[in-house]
């Protein structure tokens, strides 16, 4: 290796020498260029706060020189903030000034006000109690003014992008400004934005508002990994664009999906694995700020995948030995199983003898997760399934399972056909009312036992031909049917051998499923006073029965029920109303799901609804009112009271007084006729009297009449009658 020699190594030295020189000249050109006399310039301030990259340059130097923390801020100086950078500017009055990220300003004191022009970029200024603050925006300019006495500060926040408008944001305290295009002085609004163009002219900037018309919980099944989901969303406000964004966590601390759109939707066709996931939605102003930003909303992704084929395993190999006729051919069914996804509803069954199913033997169609192949000869076959959602919409095929069936005669044979031991099974389903701890819950099912069995297929239907079929996969030889209905049911069942092979069915039984009773319960009898009848309401119920969806009641005056009034109850009771008096018949039946009869009618009971006018008072005879009766005797005076008779009356009470108000009552006595004797002494002087009618029963008494009086005088004007 050579090595360099004395000249070489001088030269290098040199060289280096330089290289840093004019390194540090990039980083500090203080030596090239003439600094400011900062004795010349007006101290304004200084630098509170500084991070990272902050310059300060005066409009009287070429260059930018760092801002450290604690140097001196001059009259036009201009301070710059890069990427991830701020400062905090001190004024001599107490105002702050908080310049964020890739802002640029420039301060200027003119005749005690501070003139802040703000090229672009975010500051936050804190004004001093009594303080004001001139703010440049194109060629026009726009005073704030801190109030004095203010309880707390007044802070404010500046925003200016490139178009040259200026936001306005206050914070806390009370800012005033001068209006020059309204001549006027007014206050800030807090929590408001307003917007100072290059005019000068102000306007109050509407809050940006995020609506999301996509609902919260939305699910979406993808038949494929790029199929799009839909979201939607309304806003109000100065909104440039949003920004849609997908996580897999709550805290969108990693973000799955980020989607910029100018328009109030967007859709996503990003692949995503299934599962739970979480969305948001962020409105950002003309300036790319963040104006609005809406909750986690949830989701569910899922994939629509096809069946998988459980049973007969791949490349399955049966190997049967059946017991056949001369003449039958020699041929099987096999059961076929899958699993599926709960949104599959329907599926397609295909039976091919090749893998690539160009030769279908059998297509079937089930809502089940099993089914039978017709009867097959021995041979290779392949089994695929699809399955289809309750909006039509179709999986992909499963995989193709191979199994091969190599059938030999007489030797296995297929499971006994199983024997049922009740062919007919009757159940009442209890009610509330006659239910105990022995009755039973179900109707029970039971067969003898079949040798060389697996389990029991046990089939339920509607109609004898078993179109429409319930099936349960049943262990043992009874079971209880507890998911039974009312109405009568056919049912029959398959012994499953230990290979797959299943019997023939057993005789078909019959369920019928009746509903106990329905009990009407009594009414109370209506007894109505009044002017005239007016419809009256009564409670009515009835025993609640099971698997009805309402009530039908029948109301007639008639027993046969020949012209009934009906009633349609969702509950067991209610209200009846019943338009005049009278005896009415009243029964209720009981409704199923398809407003068929579920039980006949009730007990049939009576409401009794009876009416009577009130009673009306008496009109008194003799004597007349305010009579004078002359005693001549000193004997009991026989004095006789009458009154008119009242329409339904049975007894009469009169009260004989010596007081107005009959505080004191002299006589008083319950009369069957419409006239009384006074036979007893009474004191001499005004004598009041009045009567009412009286009936029998529970019928109020009328109202007293008007009462009358009389005075009794004796010829020696003694008090009493001796």
């Amino acid at each position: 290796m050579s090595r360099f020699g004395q000249t070489e190594k001088i030269i290098f030295m040199v060289a280096m020498i330089t290289l840093m020189a004019f390194s540090y000249f990039l980083y500090d050109d203080s030596l090239l260029f003439p600094q400011a006399n900062n004795e010349k310039l007006e101290l304004i301030g200084g630098v509170a706060i500084s991070q990272n990259d902050v310059r300060r340059k005066n409009l009287d130097t070429f260059s930018w020189v760092p801002a450290s923390h604690k140097d001196k801020v001059f009259q036009n100086d201009s301070i710059f903030t890069g990427d991830r950078s701020e400062a905090t500017i001190q004024l001599q009055d107490g105002t702050q000034i908080k310049i964020e990220p890739n802002s640029l300003i420039t301060l200027n004191l003119k005749n005690g006000q501070m003139n802040l022009d703000l090229r672009y970029g975010n500051l936050i200024g804190e004004l001093a109690q009594g303080s004001s603050l001139v703010l440049k925006s194109g060629t026009e300019e726009f005073q704030l003014e801190s109030q004095k006495g203010s309880s707390e500060k007044s802070k404010i926040q500046f925003n200016k992008a490139h178009s040259g408008t200026v936001d306005l944001k206050l914070l806390s305290g009370d800012i005033k400004y001068i209006d020059k295009k309204k001549k006027a002085v007014k206050e800030l609004p807090k929590n408001a934005v307003v917007a100072v163009n290059k005019q000068g002219e102000v306007k109050q900037v509407e809050k940006t508002e995020l609506t999301l018309t996509t609902a919260n919980n939305s699910s979406w099944l993808r038949l494929n990994p790029d199929d799009p989901l839909y979201f939607e969303w309304q806003s109000k406000g100065d909104v440039a664009r949003y920004e849609l964004e997908i996580s897999p966590t709550e805290d969108f601390s990693s973000i799955a999906v980020s989607k910029m759109t100018t328009g109030t939707s967007v859709q996503v066709t990003d692949p995503l694995e299934p599962g739970a996931y979480y969305w948001r939605l962020k409105a950002l102003d003309s300036n790319g700020q963040v104006g609005a930003i809406t909750p986690p909303q949830q989701m569910q992704i899922s994939h629509l995948a096809g069946p998988q084929i459980v049973l007969p395993a791949p490349a399955a190999q049966f190997d049967l030995e059946l017991k056949v006729k001369p003449k039958e051919e020699l041929a099987t069914s096999t059961e076929v199983q899958w699993k599926a996804q709960p949104v599959l509803k329907n599926f397609t069954l295909q039976i091919a003898q090749d893998a690539e199913f160009t030769q279908i033997l059998k297509e079937a169609q089930t809502n089940n997760l099993a089914a039978l192949t017709p009867k097959l000869p021995s041979g290779t076959y392949w089994l695929r399934v699809q399955g289809q959602t309750e909006d039509q919409k179709t999986s992909p095929w499963s995989q193709p399972v191979s199994f091969t069936l190599n059938l030999f005669a007489h030797k296995e044979e297929r499971p006994a056909t199983p024997i049922l031991v009740t062919k007919t099974v009757d159940f009442k389903v209890p009610t509330e009312r006659d239910r105990n701890p022995a009755s039973p819950e179900a109707p029970k099912l039971a067969w003898k036992p079949v040798l060389k069995t697996k389990n029991y297929q046990l089939q339920i239907s509607k109609d004898a031909t078993f179109t429409n079929v319930e099936k349960y996969d049943i262990a043992q030889t009874q079971v209880s049917w507890s998911q039974y209905r009312p109405g009568k049911h056919y049912y029959r069942v398959y012994a499953r051998g230990v290979n797959g092979l299943i019997s023939e069915p057993s005789e078909v039984g019959t369920i019928d499923i009746s509903v106990g009773g329905l009990t009407l319960n009594p009414f109370k009898e209506i007894k109505v006073i009044a002017a005239t009848p007016v419809p009256k309401e009564t409670k009515v119920s009835w025993t609640e029965v099971p698997f009805a969806k309402s009530y039908l009641l029948q109301m007639d005056k008639s027993k046969d029920f020949s012209a009934p009034q009906q009633m349609e109850f969702n509950a067991n009771g209610g209200t009846l109303t019943l338009p005049d008096p009278g005896r009415y018949s009243v029964r209720v039946q009981a409704l199923d799901e398809n407003n068929k009869p579920l039980t006949d009618f009730s007990n049939i009971e009576e409401v009794l609804y009876t009416f009577r006018s009130p009673l009306n008072a008496p009109l008194l005879m003799e004597p007349f009112n305010n009579a004078s009766i002359f005693l001549q005797t000193e004997m009991e005076p026989f004095i006789w009271l009458e009154w008119k008779k009242v329409e339904g009356a049975s007894t009469y009470r009169i009260e004989i007084s010596d007081k107005p108000d009959f505080s004191r009552t002299l006589i008083a006595k319950s009369l069957t006729g419409n006239r009384f004797l006074i036979k007893e002494k009474v004191p001499l002087g005004k004598i009041y009297w009045r009567v009412r009618a009286e009936a029998k029963e529970d019928v109020e008494p009328s109202d007293w009449a008007t009462q009358r009086e009389f005075t009794l005088y004796h010829q020696k004007n003694e008090t009493f009658v001796k």
